[in-house]
């Protein structure tokens, strides 16, 4: 069968079409025409702050009330007082950053990337003063907590220097995100611990999964890259001799001992190191990179860093949908009458109808070939059909619909008739494109025109009865 096309208003760039087919039912949530109740933006209160004692890449759990929700707007902590670090200085300290609540009970804020507290961001001491947190609506309210006392002393901690793609020059050294077949690279100091030397050196630990890294070795006569696994953790062992850094990164030439599982491999060089391939239907993929480090004394710092490898682009879909048509009711069958006792009825149609879906983009190409992105939306590599929950390649049919599945009584002396009512509707889903230094973009709407079928069994006591559903009507998009 053709597939019909349905053109949709395109703000910013071009629209493409493709066929499509039925899938989730959808019901559009009607207008209960109730008011909802006045939000206020509440004053927090902060009761307690926990831990007292936090290395880089730790959390505090700060308990209290009122906290804003992410419905209603954004928060932030703020820490007021003074560092004391451990070569003596003294330094002013008036540090906010943002905070994701937990909850209107709890938010959690994580100290990373580094010692926030010091100017250069490398020294163990101990805060003392005051945190505050503040609740910002959307609608430009904002109100501030009085100030909870804390005092918080900094353990020795590992403080990531570099992560990010080796083949760009990015403009932060450490990123969070970044896109799938990166080589990337890895540098970490540890604070708080001996320096390394020949005779006391350090041992840092590296662990990757294999699930999330394309890695391959070359040294010597063996080629570990011959017996790795599709999935577990590898662990890179790096003694350092001279100071407190340890690197670990794609086309690494120093020599390293390498475990897989519990299997001791040996020593060894990275000759790759890749962030994977997303699998299919994934949207992105959050990964961690554990790394622990040992010195001669026994004392012990760890990290875990937090890594999200994005493809080309991302499709945000929150259900986000709206009516674009409703279409006159039809009459399917002739008029069945209830005859003497009353009759039971099923709904049944003497003629079919078929609808496509088509996919549509309000797409900003220009500021997606600024960043290397294609100006085509389907080579951006987004599984749409996994995005929408729907496959866009298959044919919508009331004679297959299960949404048409309906039963009623019709009354004794009465006649019944079944209508079938269509129903347009547009799913819409942001377009987030990514670089390899993880920085984002908006890079439009991704917009599938969908169809639904709503069956009705109208009854009266004359042939034909009308119809119980809603007239037709276009609705402003």
């Amino acid at each position: 069968m053709k597939c019909p096309r349905y053109r949709l208003p395109i703000a910013l760039g071009i629209l493409l079409s493709a066929c499509g087919g039925e899938g989730t039912p959808y019901t559009p949530n009607p207008d209960s025409g109730g008011v909802l109740p006045k939000w206020e933006n509440k004053t927090p209160a902060l009761y307690v702050a926990s831990p007292s004692e936090l290395a880089v890449g730790d959390e505090m759990t700060i308990l209290g009330k009122d906290f804003i929700d992410g419905v209603h707007g954004s928060m932030t902590v703020r820490f007021l007082g003074t560092f004391f670090d451990d070569q003596g200085n003294n330094h002013a300290v008036d540090y906010t950053t943002n905070a994701n609540p937990s909850n209107t009970t709890k938010v959690r804020w994580r100290l990373f990337p580094n010692v926030v507290f010091h100017p250069q961001g490398d020294r163990l001491g101990r805060f003392v003063g005051q945190l505050t947190v503040t609740n910002t609506g959307f609608d430009g309210s904002q109100t501030t907590s009085t100030g909870l006392p804390v005092t918080i002393d900094i353990k020795p901690s590992i403080i990531p220097r570099i992560v990010r793609p080796t083949n760009v020059a990015c403009g932060n050294a450490v990123i969070t995100d970044t896109r799938e077949g990166q080589p990337m690279a890895f540098t970490a100091e540890v604070i708080g611990l001996r320096e390394g030397t020949a005779d006391t050196p350090l041992t840092f630990h590296w662990t990757f999964m294999f699930e999330h890294w394309d890695v391959a070795f070359s040294h010597g006569s063996f080629d570990p890259s011959s017996v790795i696994p599709k999935s577990g953790a590898m662990l890179i062992t790096d003694e350092v001799t001279q100071g407190r850094a340890s690197v670990v990164q794609d086309g690494g030439t120093k020599n390293m001992l390498l475990k897989i599982g519990e299997d001791l491999l040996g020593t060894t060089r990275l000759k790759s190191l890749k962030t994977k391939q997303i699998p299919p239907g994934g949207n992105n993929m959050p990964i961690s990179v554990n790394v622990a480090v040992v010195d001669s004394a026994g004392k012990s710092a760890r990290l875990s860093l937090t890594l999200t490898i994005h493809r080309m682009a991302d499709m945000i879909y929150n259900e986000n949908d709206r009516i674009a048509q409703r279409y006159q009711p039809v009459q399917v069958t002739d008029c069945i009458p209830g005859g003497n006792i009353g009759r039971d009825s099923s709904y049944h149609e003497t003629q079919s109808e078929s609808r496509a879906r088509s996919m549509g983009f309000n797409y900003n190409a220009q500021v997606g070939v600024t960043m290397g992105l294609p100006s085509n939306p389907f080579a951006l590599g987004v599984n749409f059909s996994a995005g929408f929950g729907v496959n866009i390649n298959e044919t919508l049919s009331t004679d297959k619909s299960q949404s048409l599945n309906l039963s009623g009584h019709i009354l004794p002396g009465m006649y019944g008739v079944f209508y079938r009512q269509t129903t347009k509707i547009e799913r819409i889903a942001r377009l987030v494109g990514w670089t390899a230094c993880g920085e984002s973009v908006d890079l439009g709407e991704a917009i599938l025109t969908d169809w639904i079928f709503t069956p009705d069994l109208a009854t009266g006591p004359t042939c034909v009865p009308p119809s119980n559903l809603p007239a037709a009507q276009i609705f402003d998009t």
